[in-house]
Parts: C-alpha cells; sequence; structure tokens
C-alpha cells in the first residue's frame, strides 16, 4: 500500500473562461468542483492505477458534506483526522485559450496539538503497512517546521516521499527521503541559483543525493520534459507532445506514475516513462476522466529517454 499525506486539503473549482481579462466581465464556459490537495491526487492516480493506496491527513467538519459525494465517487479509502473547520476551497481558472492556469488558493484552516498527536498516532500505525508514505503539498496553519518534523520521523523508518517547496522542502530533505520530487523552480529555490541546463540540473540533484542520502531525486520541468537523478545515474526524458488543457496536479500525476512504476519493479527508465506519461495524461484534461480514454502501456512506450552514467 502507499499512503499519502494532505496537511491542507482543498475542495479543487476549476473554471474555464476562455480569453480571461482582469478588472473585465469573464463568461464561465465550464466549472469542475473536486476534492484536491497534493497528497490527495496522488492517491486518486494510484488508485486508477489499481496500486492499493489510501488517502490520510486532516479535512474540515464544518463542509464535509461537500467532500463526502466526492470521495464516495471515487470510492478512494481515506482516514481523516476531522478539524472543526471549513476545508479551503482552491479556485483554478483555466483559459484554453491563452493555455494558461490562475490559482487562487486560500490559506486553509488551523490545527490544534491533539490533532496533530491523532494524526501521528495514525501515520505510524499506516507506516507499518505501507511500502511509501508520501508528503505531498503545503501545511496547514498550526503546523510549524518542528512539527513537520515530528511527523516525518513518525513514519520512519518506511520508506518516505517529499513533495513540497521553500522552507517545508529545505527541511525535509535533511531527513533522508527515499524520493524527492521538486519541479525545476522548487529546485533553483532550494538553492538560491538557476540552473541552466541538464548539466547543471543533474549536478545540483546528485550533490543533494550525496549530501543527504537521498534515493531518487525526479526533477519536473514541463514543457522541458524531466530528469530523474539516482547515485550513479541520470536519466532525461522528453515531454510528451499532448494538446495542453490545465497544468492543475501534472506533478502529483507524474509522482503517481513514478511510484506506480517502482510497485510494478519496473527499472527506473521505465519507471520515469510511466511518471512522463501520467503527467502528459494530467495536462491533457481538467479531471482523472483523461485518464480513462488513454492506454497509459502505449504512452509510456513513446517516451524518448536518455542515460547518463555518473560514476
Amino acid at each position: 500500500m502507499i499512503t499519502t499525506i494532505t496537511l491542507n486539503p482543498a475542495i479543487d473549482k476549476t473554471i474555464t473562461v476562455e480569453q480571461f481579462k482582469l478588472n473585465a466581465v469573464n463568461r464561465v464556459v465550464r466549472v469542475h468542483e473536486d476534492v484536491g490537495g497534493k497528497g490527495i491526487n496522488v492517491s486518486k492516480v494510484l488508485q486508477h492505477l489499481e496500486v492499493k493506496t489510501l488517502a490520510c491527513g486532516f479535512i474540515g467538519e464544518a463542509n464535509y458534506g461537500l467532500v463526502q459525494p466526492h470521495l464516495k465517487r471515487l470510492g478512494l479509502s481515506t482516514d481523516f483526522v476531522f478539524v472543526d473547520a471549513l476545508t479551503r476551497i482552491n479556485t483554478k481558472i483555466i483559459d484554453p485559450i491563452a493555455k494558461s492556469t490562475t490559482d487562487i488558493n486560500e490559506s486553509g484552516f488551523t490545527v490544534s496539538r491533539v490533532q496533530i498527536e491523532q494524526l501521528k498516532i495514525m501515520l505510524r500505525a499506516y507506516a507499518n503497512q505501507s511500502r511509501f508514505m508520501v508528503f505531498s503539498g503545503s501545511v496547514c496553519q498550526g503546523i510549524d517546521l518542528d512539527t513537520y518534523v515530528e511527523l516525518i520521523k513518525a513514519v520512519q523508518p518506511t520508506p518516505w516521499v517529499l513533495d513540497a517547496d521553500r522552507q517545508i522542502l529545505k527541511i525535509g530533505i535533511q531527513y533522508q527521503p527515499y524520493i524527492v520530487k521538486p519541479n525545476i523552480h522548487e529546485l533553483e529555490d532550494l538553492l538560491e541559483r538557476k540552473l541552466n541546463n541538464h548539466e547543471e540540473v543533474i549536478a545540483a540533484a546528485q550533490a543533494l543525493i550525496q549530501e543527504y542520502k537521498i534515493g531518487y531525486c525526479l526533477v519536473s520541468m514541463g514543457e522541458l520534459g524531466s530528469i530523474l537523478v539516482t547515485k550513479d545515474k541520470a536519466y532525461i526524458a522528453n515531454a510528451l507532445e499532448v494538446d495542453l488543457v490545465s497544468t492543475v496536479g501534472a506533478g502529483d500525476s507524474m509522482l503517481a506514475g513514478f511510484l506506480f512504476g517502482l510497485t510494478k519493479g519496473c527499472s527506473d527508465a521505465d519507471a520515469l516513462r510511466y511518471a512522463t506519461s501520467c503527467g502528459a495524461i494530467a495536462v491533457s484534461g481538467v479531471s482523472l476522466s483523461a485518464f480513462q480514454d488513454v492506454d497509459i502501456e502505449a504512452l509510456k512506450s513513446s517516451v524518448k529517454l536518455s542515460v547518463i552514467d555518473l560514476v
């Protein structure tokens, strides 16, 4: 089983507006709502790929009636610590003409020390049953960096995965994640410098692997593809050419595809091919329905990549 941890979940409201303009009246083409948060997104894709998964974390009790129908529709296994507050609503404005996505994200609820302790007990129990524990996304109010470290320690020694940015990435990476999945901007922010080419990305990822004893560093770069680095190899995958609809959840889908490959016992190269395929499927639609119409095995076979020995 793969357990995902979402500390700051959301109801994702995706609005499609053609030729979106600021300070003007905009006509909505369509609206799609779903339960979200990066860890939940990873679990949704894993479930579609028929990998046993459970999504846990915090959830708002005050508007759980809006969340529950989405979870029931998905058939997703979940276990949440309830917070007497509202789950935040994140609004995504997609402009298919400009091929742009605008995010308007609320900050989320505040959790108490009692609720944090409840989650730690939950994480320890699921870590004993899981192949991977996946920490994805931002934190809600009430969780500082020291508390985040407590949650990480609660799942060890089970291999754990880190997909976060800024200070969470900076502190989390020090506790030996098995997989870290920054996008190129998050990696540059971590290092406080620009990475201008593949060679610089690979060197930076390799340095992190050596310093923090990380198993894999998977760097997503949007239309420029992705790079997977291990202690002795680097894999560079070209992005697949698909019609861009939305970038919402693309990184989460990529991570899910990579974990899927690992659980199947694939080579690192094939795991990256699955990751690339899932990322491409995600950007071609506004919901998981995009996965239902694609033969992922056929798509995987079209991913081109190159391998570089680092020793």
